[in-house]
């Protein structure tokens, strides 16, 4: 088991990172680059989790809830690599 944490870890930081890009770009495709610089747009990603959820429990898959399940599998991903890394 120990041969697929690398593989499990490189994809849960793909999909973490994926998910985090798909929050904080605009509908033009373009990063806030002021915003981004001071606090690294966490509060556009705490927003669109709790929206993304939001909509995920209520079953619609919107663009929010698709990157905020791109985001809980990657943290998925993560807590599956260390469970089996001990």
């Amino acid at each position: 088991m120990k041969h697929l944490l690398i593989p499990l870890f490189i994809l849960g930081c793909i999909s973490l990172l994926t998910g985090y890009f798909r929050f904080i770009v605009d509908d033009k495709g373009n990063i806030p680059i002021n915003r981004f610089r001071l606090t690294g747009c966490i509060g556009d990603v705490l927003v669109g989790m709790v929206l993304g959820t939001s909509d995920l429990c209520a079953r619609q898959l919107s663009d929010k809830a698709k990157s905020a399940l791109l985001v809980y599998g990657g943290i998925a991903l993560f807590f599956l690599g260390f469970q089996l890394g001990t």
